[in-house]
């Protein structure tokens, strides 16, 4: 963003100058067509953008956004539905065109500015839907302090601010060769480091690394949780357990993986296949949200078959469900995602 204030144009910023070939040759010369992969790609990201619809209508539904918790996971939802228009539909549409900054220079850059801003937006939200649920099953006087009514849209801000603090650093920058998104447009050849963005570093390491380290005592708190439910198996806790550590595990490890290798991508040469996998990674954390609301979130898998239903004209009726978790008033459901 500070590029284009700056210089008036994307195609007039000297750093990503495109003017030594045409697309044509830009495209010859640094990118790779991937037909099918790229149509996976995109058609994953429609699915999941399709399927984040009804949710994200359920949890702005009056009952339920009424909890921070579901203010917070509102947001976080809209950040995993763009990301997702970016990194999966997007980047399938480039990837099977053989696209490189050259060839679609307005396109990826503002894209890739967005993109960087969204994903580091999207790692403050999820510390701060961690921080939210601890202090809600540890320290609820001061989670009604923090976070009560209005207070939370305050909490918000942080999140928002960040975007837009990373909107004025250097964007993401697709190139299909890699079927990844680079700090550098790959024009120069003796240049990388004019690119680097230090701040999306230090988010990666930093932001990431504490977020990890909060579920700690957060899936200790869970289980401590789950031994004073009344009603409920053995097996019923042990399942629950089970759930919420992998859940948790899971998300911790692609979010620290993807974080890692796409710094690590930007500064020394590695292997494709592990760029190809951490991107497919960073799609799957955006887009993973979607199934373990619909698999362990019993009220928004409840509402999500009834408004499927309703668009077929009948009804429904679940009969099955998770094991419901004594909490306390204004609490939310413990199952949370990234």
């Amino acid at each position: 963003m500070d590029n284009i204030l700056r210089y008036g144009s994307v195609e007039a910023i000297p750093l990503y100058n495109c003017s030594g070939h045409t697309s044509q040759e830009w495209s010859e010369l640094k990118g790779v067509k991937w037909p099918i992969l790229g149509a996976c790609q995109a058609a994953y990201g429609i699915t999941i953008d399709i399927l984040y619809l009804p949710i994200l209508s359920i949890i702005f539904e009056k009952e339920n956004f009424k909890m921070s918790c579901f203010k917070i996971m509102y947001l976080l939802g809209i950040i995993d539905f763009l990301i997702t228009y970016v990194n999966s539909i997007l980047t399938g549409w480039l990837a099977m065109k053989g696209a490189v900054y050259c060839t679609h220079p307005n396109i990826i850059y503002i894209s890739g500015m967005v993109v960087c801003a969204l994903w580091c937006s999207s790692c403050m939200t999820a510390l701060l839907l961690v921080a939210n649920r601890l202090l809600g099953m540890t320290k609820p006087s001061l989670a009604v302090k923090l976070f009560d009514g209005r207070k939370t849209y305050i909490a918000l801000l942080f999140p928002i601010l960040y975007f837009i603090y990373f909107l004025f650093t250097a964007p993401l920058i697709f190139n299909s060769k890699y079927l990844a998104w680079f700090y550098t447009p790959m024009i120069f050849d003796d240049d990388a480091t004019e690119y680097f963005n230090h701040s999306h570093t230090v988010n990666n390491f930093l932001i990431v690394t504490l977020t990890c380290i909060v579920y700690t005592p957060f899936r200790w708190v869970i289980g401590t949780n789950l031994k004073n439910v009344k009603n409920a198996s053995t097996s019923q806790l042990q399942n629950t357990k089970r759930q919420v550590f992998l859940q948790s595990t899971l998300i911790c490890a692609a979010n620290q993986v993807c974080a890692t290798i796409y710094v690590v991508m930007n500064v020394t040469e590695v292997p494709n296949w592990i760029i190809i996998f951490a991107h497919f990674t960073w799609e799957f954390i955006h887009g993973a949200p979607v199934f373990i609301y619909l698999a362990l979130n019993r009220m928004i898998r409840e509402r999500f078959l009834e408004k499927m239903n309703m668009m077929k004209g009948g009804t429904f009726r679940e009969t099955t469900s998770m094991m419901p978790i004594n909490r306390s008033s204004g609490s939310a459901p413990v199952v949370i995602v990234n």
